[in-house]
């Protein structure tokens, strides 16, 4: 029987389950697979969907499932997205609601999956939750039929429509032959009375593409915000492909002829996740980065209506105050949480995925995302985490591999250490002006090296940092100022932006600020050769360490690949980018 969920209308039957493997055939009826269900259910700001003109600020429960009909290359939740429905238990529909009403949530909402390969338990669970007077929505890739789309549409309050480009070819490097259906969907759903916001993606390359968007975007309405969200390669792209966060801010601006809303994401620091108006460009509402694909407001948004009379098209009202998600716990950080489980399970030589997503099944509850956070933020604490994945595994002899390389090179840091207690430290991420959190995992690497990290006098928090002002860094006058490997900025823009903000402390001047190398410093095992970069910098010409000697043998040793072979990315849990070859697959199941 042909499947009439979405565009690729894939024959199921006996022997297929369609693209996204979630289908199955009874008879004359296509019907979800009944072991599917949602893996979990969080509380999260809308911001954290991201959607930005939506009862600001409001609670809603993010739930998610398994299950993809694209195959977009450096995708941000691949294995979550694309895997087969799991063994474990998961939610009902109706166990989802029934938590939404506990924690007095506004409303549910689908994501990191794409509900296209839920479609009958998200009808079921949008019909549910609309009954107990709860909102419903979704993010989506969007390519739905228009039949579904129609039924769909009464179903659903909001989406956030995530764009691959304009052209085919932007689709069809996602396996997908062509944009269309998507654009027709948009306007579809925003004339049925849906809120729908749109997220595109901006790689390298493919600026005229994006303006295309926003041009096509327009069309239907330059009212309908446009997020652009930076490339990150977290999967398998290149590094290349990630474009500077002062390259995608001139995009952003670019863009703005087009249409009314524009807001850029995974750029810490960036003032463009603002709401300006569209009239006089007065700033109406600021927020600041909160992982990735998220905002967190910074005050509430009282007023849609500028002083100069222009109105802002937000629908629902504005919570007096955001909900602040703990730990992992909501967004696209579970999928963060997920990349570290996976890059400590390659590290143990299992690249079986299915293996993967037992362990995650294991350690998904709330209480153990919870203990997992705070093992990963102090050195010491970092190895009773991999003690608990390699026993998942059942691999401990694999996992005191690992432990013992680690703890041999964090007993050269701390005999270091000790010779100096003065060195003042600032981390950041992105941005001069996006300070890292003081309890993060960099900042106590830091403090490991015998540094003293000026982010320790930090009060408030955020997820992974706060924006700060010039004048903190210039007071406390770091020596030495570290740039995240999780989302960086090249030395020429930041030192540009060190000039453009008056930051004069005696790091600028002497130019030792230091962009540490891609998953070096967190989300990995590899924050080991990121400790040993941190104390060879503070301990210039005496730290005795030969870091690409130490490079060398880790990725031998846990990747099966030298270290000159690899070419860099973003993720946790792939070394290189690409493929890996050959031999590296024999090498790592050894």
């Amino acid at each position: 029987m042909q499947c009439n969920v979405c565009e690729f209308r894939c024959e199921i039957n006996e022997y297929s389950r369609g693209r996204c493997g979630t289908y199955i055939c009874t008879g004359d009826t296509i019907v979800q697979d009944p072991g599917l269900g949602y893996l979990g259910a969080y509380p999260i700001s809308i911001e954290t969907v991201p959607l930005l003109h939506y009862h600001p600020s409001g609670k809603f429960l993010q739930v998610f499932s398994t299950g993809c009909n694209f195959q977009c290359s450096g995708c941000v939740a691949r294995l979550l997205a694309s895997s087969k429905p799991l063994s474990h238990p998961s939610l009902t529909p109706s166990q989802v609601v029934d938590k939404a009403l506990q924690q007095e949530c506004l409303g549910v909402v689908s994501t990191l999956n794409e509900p296209a390969a839920n479609y009958y338990l998200f009808r079921d669970l949008a019909v549910q939750a609309k009954e107990k007077g709860l909102l419903a929505g979704c993010s989506t890739n969007c390519y739905f039929t228009g039949e579904t789309l129609n039924k769909l549409g009464q179903l659903v309050d909001f989406v956030n429509v995530g764009i691959k480009g304009y052209s085919d070819n932007s689709y069809i490097n996602c396996g997908v032959p062509s944009s269309a259906p998507v654009f027709r969907n948009i306007s579809q759903l925003f004339d049925m009375g849906v809120h729908v916001e749109t997220s595109v993606v901006y790689s390298r390359g493919n600026e005229d593409d994006v303006r295309k968007v926003a041009e096509a975007v327009s069309d239907i309405s330059p009212t309908i915000p446009v997020q652009v969200m930076r490339f990150i390669p977290f999967g398998d792209a290149p590094l290349e492909l990630e474009p500077s966060a002062g390259e995608a801010e001139k995009l952003c601006t670019s863009l703005r002829k087009h249409v009314d809303y524009v807001y850029l994401f995974n750029s810490p620091g960036t003032d463009l996740l603002n709401t300006y108006c569209s009239e006089c460009g007065s700033l109406l509402s600021e927020r600041e980065f909160y992982g990735p694909m998220g905002s967190r407001p910074l005050k509430p948004w009282i007023s849609y209506t500028c002083n100069c009379g222009k109105s802002v098209p937000v629908k629902g009202k504005n919570a007096t105050e955001s909900f602040n998600e703990e730990g992992f716990i909501g967004g696209y950080r579970i999928s963060r949480a997920f990349g570290m489980v996976h890059a400590v399970l390659t590290c143990l030589g299992i690249l079986d995925d299915s293996r993967l997503m037992d362990i995650w099944g294991e350690i998904s509850d709330t209480e153990t995302l919870m203990r997992v956070y705070h093992m990963i933020q102090q050195p010491y604490d970092y190895l009773e985490f991999i003690r608990l994945i390699a026993e998942k595994a059942n691999v401990p002899e694999k996992g005191d591999e690992l432990i013992s390389f680690i703890r041999t090179r964090l007993e050269l840091v701390h005999y270091l250490a000790a010779e100096n207690s003065s060195h003042k430290v600032y981390y950041c991420m992105g941005s001069p002006l996006f300070a890292l959190n003081s309890d993060r995992m960099e900042n106590n690497l830091v403090t490991f090296s015998g540094g003293v990290s000026i982010n320790k006098q930090l009060q408030k928090e955020g997820k992974p940092g706060i924006n700060i002002s010039p004048s903190f860094i210039n007071e406390h006058n770091p020596d030495t100022i570290f740039i995240s490997g999780f989302l960086s900025r090249p030395l020429d823009e930041f030192y540009g932006l060190c000039r453009q903000y008056g930051i004069d402390a005696d790091a600028v001047k002497q130019q030792r600020i230091y962009a540490v190398p891609p998953s070096w410093d967190f989300g990995s095992p590899r924050w080991i050769l990121g400790l040993m970069y941190i104390a060879d910098k503070l301990h210039p010409g005496n730290s005795g360490i030969d870091l690409q000697k130490e490079a060398d043998e880790f990725y031998l040793q846990f990747y099966g690949m030298p270290f000159e072979e690899a070419t860099p990315n973003r993720s946790f849990h792939r070394p290189s980018s690409g493929p890996w070859p050959r031999h590296v697959m024999r090498c790592i199941h050894v």
